[in-house]
């Protein structure tokens, strides 16, 4: 078992951690063994599948990247 990392699929934020069989990994979507980033307050990780790395990002940016109108 290893720790993994899970991530919406549509938008790639974190949703927290797992431990995974390492085999069985490959056939699971949304999850990386790839520490997420620090991040503060009014901020989230977010997990690019294409670049394979994490980025932080506002709450305000996610907003208006998800089309959420508040």
């Amino acid at each position: 078992m290893m720790k993994a990392y899970m991530f919406d699929l549509e938008s790639g934020m974190y949703q927290g951690e797992v431990y995974e069989d390492a085999n069985l990994m490959k056939y699971v979507d949304g999850i990386t063994t790839i520490p997420p980033l620090q991040y503060g307050d009014d901020e989230v990780v977010v997990f690019d599948q294409n670049e394979q790395k994490w980025s932080v990002k506002t709450i305000s940016e996610m907003r208006k990247i998800l089309g959420i109108v508040t």
